[in-house]
């Protein structure tokens, strides 16, 4: 089966477009769906294999007038952002704004911001409703959707996975960076968000043969002699191994019983391995006109 997949503008988070009447949807049209926060206009991105966990239910192809109405919501949206980020100094909030958001049926505004604490900004709401006249919503975020929704460069150099293609944010631990034979040096492994990389998640289905292994500096038994193990690397299907004084190296699979990999096979669909990325082009298929 497969599924429609759009993006927000305010977010830029990927969702799951329901109710699809309308054959002729292909990839970079503009349509109109309905919400959580109302109807918007969104670009679409294609069709995927995978189910999402936001969706939305689509009413229509964007006419010329809902295209209008989305350029004149962005520009009040901009004055209101300018206006909201005066407020915040005024009343010495400790909160970042990030973006104003008007919806196209301009039934609330939508305040995104970053905060290290609660905020009282009930003051600040009661300054904005006499200028707004609509209804006025706060919402806090990460500092990764904040980069998600504003974009960034990565230290790769390229735009950041979470601005591309990524549709959850993997949980990213040292554990990651162990098992991956890198440097415990978390400030060379961390995004413009100031977070662990997502990319570091990517890897993890090369790395996972390392369950199957015992600890580094365990002694080993292999063809009537002891090892000391001193080093793995599943890319390479490498062991390196000491006996008596000397250094060698091992195949892995060498060391397995035959059919592990019936065992990796299970541990992945168990559902917390996680998949393995795709550029956009790759994860994303043309829809055809």
């Amino acid at each position: 089966m497969l599924y429609i997949k759009a993006r927000f503008q305010d977010t830029g988070k990927i969702f799951q477009v329901e109710g699809v009447w309308d054959d002729g949807i292909k990839r970079d049209d503009l349509i109109v769906v309905s919400s959580e926060k109302g109807e918007e206009v969104v670009k679409v991105l294609g069709v995927s294999k995978q189910p999402s966990q936001i969706k939305a239910t689509f009413l229509r192809k964007a006419k010329d007038e809902d295209i209008l109405k989305m350029e004149e919501n962005e520009k009040k949206a901009q004055n209101l952002y300018s206006l909201c980020k005066e407020k915040i100094a005024q009343h010495g909030l400790g909160m970042k704004l990030i973006k104003a958001y008007i919806p196209l049926d301009a039934g609330k505004v939508f305040f995104y911001y970053t905060s290290e604490q609660r905020v009282d900004f009930r003051n600040l709401v009661k300054d904005l409703a006499k200028v707004v006249k609509k209804r006025i919503e706060m919402r806090q975020i990460g500092v990764r959707d904040a980069v998600q929704m504003t974009g960034w460069v990565g230290a790769c150099g390229d735009i950041p996975c979470c601005v591309r293609f990524s549709e959850n944010f993997e949980s990213i631990s040292l554990k990651d960076i162990e098992e991956q034979n890198l440097p415990l040096s978390p400030a060379k492994f961390t995004g413009p968000c100031g977070r662990l990389l997502c990319c570091l998640a990517y890897e993890r289905d090369n790395y996972m043969i390392r369950n199957l292994l015992p600890e580094v500096g365990t002694e080993l038994c292999f063809k009537g002699k002891t090892y000391k193990l001193l080093y793995i690397d599943p890319p390479m299907d490498k062991l390196l191994v000491e006996s008596e004084g000397k250094k060698e190296e091992l195949s892995i699979s060498s060391l397995l019983p035959y059919g592990y990999e019936k065992a990796l096979r299970h541990c992945k669909s168990c559902g917390l391995c996680c998949r393995r990325a795709y550029k956009e082009d790759e994860a994303f298929i043309n829809l055809q006109e």
